[in-house]
């Protein structure tokens, strides 16, 4: 699934782009913003694979907006100016898209990014942003994430962890499964790193390294036995 946001300060014009993408079936659209601010959270929190991106915004421009943005992220541009062109090509988008957007033309858009995100490597990291520095958390060394209300607690093997603005949504096409699975709409385990799972009456999954053990409900328990299960070949570990 193709995860994308569109930013344009224009509602009408978002209106009519959500249409168009929501004609095709492997397209998700996790947000939309109109200015900026707007842009910059959305993508910081939902990770988003391609932007569909206005020029001329109130504030500012959609190059304005590149500025730092992780250059794996596909951006389409999508104005009235013809003039801009030159400029997109120069910065790497991956196409140019004059409004009023025609669904064919749209369908060509959308195949560039579906190559784009085909070809793009799996992450070895995830990066936690903070306000003076950004710390690397190798995904290896990842053993559960936690949902946190608009933040995911990320814990690793070695008892250490770290919040992150995102959303479990947004985490997922990041994580490589397996190793990782989603036990719960709030828990993703790396099964790589379990132990063990208890039953009784403290269902609960323990780690290596001495993790501290995360309690389950009924129904992650018996995803998280079924997962063990089929990935050891019928041969759950207890």
């Amino acid at each position: 699934m193709l995860r994308v946001a569109i930013i344009d300060d224009e509602t009408p014009a978002r209106r009519y782009l959500r249409r168009l993408l929501e004609t095709q079936p492997d397209v998700r659209i996790v947000g939309e913003a109109a200015n900026l601010t707007q842009a910059r959270t959305l993508i910081e929190q939902e990770s988003p694979q391609g932007l569909f991106l206005d020029i001329e915004l109130t504030q500012g421009t959609g190059f304005d907006l590149l500025r730092g943005l992780d250059p794996h992220v596909g951006v389409i541009f999508v104005t009235a100016h013809a003039n801009h062109a030159p400029r997109a090509f120069d910065v790497e988008a991956l196409d140019y898209l004059l409004k009023p957007v025609g669904a064919p033309r749209l369908e060509q858009a959308v195949a560039r990014l579906r190559r784009m995100a085909a070809a793009r490597p799996a992450p070895a990291y995830l990066v936690i942003r903070g306000r003076q520095a950004t710390r690397p958390i190798r995904l290896q060394d990842l053993s559960v994430v936690l949902a946190q209300g608009d933040y995911v607690q990320l814990c690793c093997a070695d008892g250490s962890s770290e919040l992150m603005l995102a959303t479990m949504s947004s985490l997922l096409p990041q994580l490589p499964m397996p190793p990782f699975f989603q036990a719960s709409r709030s828990l993703i385990i790396n099964l790589d790193h379990v132990v063990r799972v208890s039953s009784g009456d403290h269902r609960q999954v323990e780690f290596i390294q001495g993790r501290p053990p995360v309690q389950l409900g009924l129904t992650a328990f018996q995803r998280l036995k079924q997962a063990l299960a089929a990935r050891a070949g019928g041969s759950a570990r207890a």
